[in-house]
């Protein structure tokens, strides 16, 4: 029997087409980064089928980057993961009105609505990793000083997930191209790369447009959660149906911070 997955905020809503300043209907990309053989395999084996058909549906373009957009020798120093910040250069978000970044290990599940829809164009779209899975859990799972722990000011009362980003070239690409140029990596994967400072500059611009938590399901955080109920680790059969119930139930499953068992989830999903 599937573990039942639960996500705080209500279905999402019917909004009508998006139109930008001109009256015209928004032209948007979805835009990824999958540098390295591993990378652009595993993505194009497990993540390209489903992406694809959603941006269909939805009207999209879908642009996967497989070099790097910075070749200096810093951005060869720090993960990728920075290079998020570049996408809305000209060279890359060309005449879009719209780019929707998102991680390439994403899953996106076929029924999943538009992510753009509802978001204000001056905003920037994207979860609050403070209310996932919910409010309590995160403050069973960390210290509530999470910008203040990279050395930012401790101000900010959501974490903003950056895997997955509505943005607007318009008016987003100097604040993003700030962080990257202005920030140094702090700490690396356990402390987030870019999604620190990043998280605080979009809430110290009030840019932050709190996007419905199934358009980035952690699946890391789903375990966890389960593990606390239960107070012991999942066996791999009840890992394996929260997998499939997390995917079911959501818009886009977050495979992120679990390593070498990636592969090992994304064969639940496609048995």
């Amino acid at each position: 029997m599937a573990i039942p997955v639960h996500y705080p905020l209500r279905p999402a809503k019917r909004f009508a087409p998006i139109h930008n300043p001109h009256g015209l209907p928004m032209k948007t990309a979805i835009v990824t980064i999958a540098i390295g053989a591993a990378y652009s395999a595993r993505f194009r084996a497990h993540c390209e089928r489903g992406w694809s058909r959603y941006a269909d549906r939805h009207g999209f373009k879908l642009i996967v980057i497989e070099t790097p957009l910075d070749q200096t020798p810093r951005a060869a120093a720090r993960s990728p993961a920075w290079q998020k910040c570049l996408v809305l250069r000209p060279d890359v978000a060309g005449s879009f009105d719209r780019i929707i970044w998102i991680d390439s290990d994403i899953l996106i599940n076929d029924r999943a609505p538009s992510i753009a829809a509802g978001v204000p164009f001056e905003k920037i779209g994207a979860t609050d990793e403070h209310l996932f899975p919910s409010p309590q859990l995160r403050r069973q799972m960390f210290m509530l000083l999470w910008h203040a722990a990279w050395g930012l000011p401790r101000s900010g009362r959501s974490i903003v997930q950056t895997g997955v980003l509505v943005l607007a070239p318009r008016h987003h690409r100097e604040l993003l191209e700030h962080v990257y140029y202005s920030y140094e990596d702090h700490g690396g994967e356990p402390m987030n790369y870019e999604m620190r400072p990043l998280s605080f500059e979009i809430q110290k611009q009030g840019l932050l447009h709190v996007l419905d938590s199934r358009f980035n399901a952690l699946l890391i955080f789903l375990i966890m959660q389960r593990q606390l109920q239960l107070r012991r680790a999942l066996m791999p059969d009840e890992c394996a149906d929260l997998v499939r119930s997390a995917f079911d139930q959501g818009y886009f499953l977050h495979l992120a911070g679990l390593k070498d068992s990636v592969n090992e989830f994304l064969t639940h999903l496609t048995k």
